[in-house]
């Protein structure tokens, strides 16, 4: 049986975790890295709304979430003590639409799917 493939606009909007289930941060994008040959990273929004970069070979597995081999350290701005929710675009794993920060029950809702993520 031969590798799986992973369509790119799966991986898009997927959350990455630590191997010690540590959020990292949400798949903005997928890059290529010029003159190098499948060196391929994923573009990660972090919790603190920074984009870092992470290699796929440090990716462990993908399923509902990316979950990475090795420990990626997320520290927020000198600046920012704390990013609320709501100032993140949370995008629904399911349909691919953007989906509103519910301060009242401090969850994400998707009005497309009519569900909490």
């Amino acid at each position: 049986m031969g590798k799986k493939v992973i369509p790119r606009s799966k991986l898009i909007g997927m959350q990455v975790y630590n191997p010690d289930a540590t959020l990292v941060g949400t798949v903005k994008d997928i890059g290529l890295v010029p003159g190098e040959t499948g060196n391929i990273v994923l573009i990660v929004t972090t919790r603190y709304q920074q984009e870092i970069e992470i290699e796929w070979p440090k990716v462990a597995e993908v399923g509902d979430i990316i979950l990475l081999a090795e420990k990626v350290e997320v520290t927020p701005p000198a600046t920012m003590a704390e990013v609320t929710p709501a100032a993140e675009t949370k995008i629904c794993p399911t349909c691919g639409q953007p989906a509103t920060w519910i301060e009242q029950y401090k969850r994400w809702y998707c009005y497309t799917c009519k569900k909490y993520l």
